[in-house]
């Protein structure tokens, strides 16, 4: 598991997936390949290619998968910066924001 509380940038295998519980308003900025985004309770197909994002609109669990090969993205907490720092190999993640103490 990776805790998310700040701008990562990840890796992910082809088939591999991003868990994203209660991540309303993250940003998901996909830098290559393409990736697959689901939404608990939406019927919505998202579809991400390299150099579009995509906002997270509802709570709920999110699942990223990347499709047609590996892909890159940036996932950016709602009110965080984009990440310049190294990208994470995480073929199979599940990110989970921060829990307050």
């Amino acid at each position: 598991m990776v805790c998310l509380d700040t701008a990562s940038r990840i890796h992910v295998r082809r088939g591999g997936i991003i868990r994203l519980d209660g991540a309303m308003g993250t940003t998901i900025l996909c830098h290559a390949g393409a990736v697959w985004v689901t939404l608990e309770d939406d019927a919505r197909d998202i579809l991400i290619e390299a150099g579009e994002s995509f906002v997270i609109d509802r709570g709920g669990l999110s699942l990223l998968c990347a499709i047609a090969g590996p892909a890159e993205v940036e996932v950016s907490p709602a009110g965080q910066v984009s990440a310049d720092g190294p990208i994470h190999d995480v073929p199979d993640a599940v990110i989970q924001p921060a829990r307050a103490a």
